[in-house]
């Protein structure tokens, strides 16, 4: 049996940023079935208030039988922006599995994150999941 598992965490702390109080978190993750031989899934989240910005994801896959699992995550930030993504793929000669999530903070407040499992089964139509959540910033600040 083959086994990825990845995390990817980034904290910056805001210096001299004046923004609402308010702390903001939003989040996403999806997986594939777990029946088969194949599975992977994927998760992000991220919180941002008036001193600083904070962006996680990861991911993990899975595949027996002689098949490949890979996973990947990455963090990106700068004093405005902190973007994470992270990606799970497994696969074996009959059966695919992908799970892929992005999650970007933005220090006015909006955090967005998109996540989308994909498994096929040779022979059969993909099972598709997708989730996401969006956390605005305040209109009136």
């Amino acid at each position: 049996m083959r086994t990825a598992l990845i995390l990817a965490a980034l904290a910056l702390p805001a210096t001299a940023f004046a923004q609402t109080t308010d702390q903001r978190t939003a989040g996403s993750s999806s997986a594939t079935p777990t029946g088969g031989d194949v599975s992977a899934s994927t998760y992000g989240s991220g919180t941002t208030d008036a001193d600083s910005l904070d962006v996680t994801s990861g991911g993990a896959a899975e595949a027996t039988n002689g098949g490949t699992a890979t996973t990947d995550s990455r963090a990106k930030f700068n004093t405005q922006n902190a973007h994470a993504r992270s990606v799970a793929k497994a696969r074996d000669d009959d059966e695919r599995a992908r799970s892929m999530t992005n999650t970007h903070v933005r220090r006015d407040g909006e955090i967005r994150s998109r996540s989308m499992s994909i498994y096929k089964q040779k022979g059969e139509k993909p099972v598709i999941d997708r989730d996401s959540s969006v956390s605005q910033p305040d209109s009136g600040s």
